[in-house]
């Protein structure tokens, strides 16, 4: 599934929050979007979805524009995880993620065997299967957003908007959502997520777009931030990137100069 964004514009009454953006996203990317506070990183995303309408430009799937697409059918190819969620009622784990089968259902309809069989299966998918029985409640902050992505795959979207995933989440927490990323993009989902953590998107993206005051500052691989010139610049701080290889792989780390 592809998606991809041309030349979009955006304002807010007298304020240009994005200008000329562009993306493409194949299966099994994971495009990691960067940029301070207020560069237009969650409105990029809300246009994504179909949420805003821009000025110009266009987004589509599959060669289709979101916007003459109905709800049910953007549904299910692309899914917006929010990068908190807050559990108000006492669901479980479960209950949580047949939610997300909803698109799927004719009016009036309620999920069935065939729904939970799903849930399940994709539970089991991402590493935590165990977690059906218990209350949304009562799991970790990690556990919470690994449901809510759980519940994206389960309206059979293919596509996955990540709103700063890991931003709320202990260091633990932080590393078994972006391994489980990892593991969706191995299997052909397509990852589309913000990051304040450079160093997330140095080593799990395929792609990174850098926004700075709305535009394109940089839009290309990780390895194109290696130098440290361009992350820099992004946040007015002289910073070095160093790698560490480890037995599970290539680490990356920014540091302060």
């Amino acid at each position: 599934m592809r998606l991809e964004v041309s030349g979009i514009t955006f304002s807010y009454g007298n304020r240009k929050v994005l200008s000329d953006i562009s993306l493409k996203a194949e299966d099994g990317e994971i495009i990691a979007i960067l940029g301070r506070n207020g560069s237009g990183k969650t409105t990029l995303m809300r246009a994504m979805l179909g949420f805003l309408r821009p000025e110009s430009g266009t987004i589509t799937i599959d060669g289709q524009d979101i916007l003459m697409m109905d709800s049910r059918t953007r549904a299910k190819a692309i899914a917006y995880i929010p990068q908190q969620t807050e559990a108000v009622y006492p669901y479980t784990v479960l209950e949580a993620v047949m939610m997300g089968s909803a698109p799927t259902l004719s009016l009036f309809s309620r999920p069935g065997r065939k729904e939970e069989e799903r849930a399940l299966s994709v539970l089991e998918m991402l590493g935590i299967g165990s977690l059906a029985g218990r209350y949304v409640n009562q799991i970790s902050g990690g556990e919470r957003q690994l449901v809510m992505i759980a519940r994206a795959i389960a309206q059979d979207a293919r596509i996955l908007l990540l709103d700063e995933p890991t931003s709320s989440l202990d260091y633990s927490n932080q590393l078994l959502v972006m391994e489980r990323a990892g593991m969706l993009s191995k299997d052909g989902y397509t990852l589309i997520l913000s990051t304040h953590d450079p160093a997330q998107a140095l080593t799990y993206a395929t792609s990174v777009l850098a926004l700075s005051d709305g535009g394109i500052l940089y839009s290309g691989g990780p390895d194109g931030l290696l130098d440290g010139k361009v992350l820099s610049t992004l946040y007015g701080r002289e910073l070095a990137i160093r790698e560490i290889e480890t037995e599970g792989g290539r680490r990356i780390v920014c540091i302060p100069r």
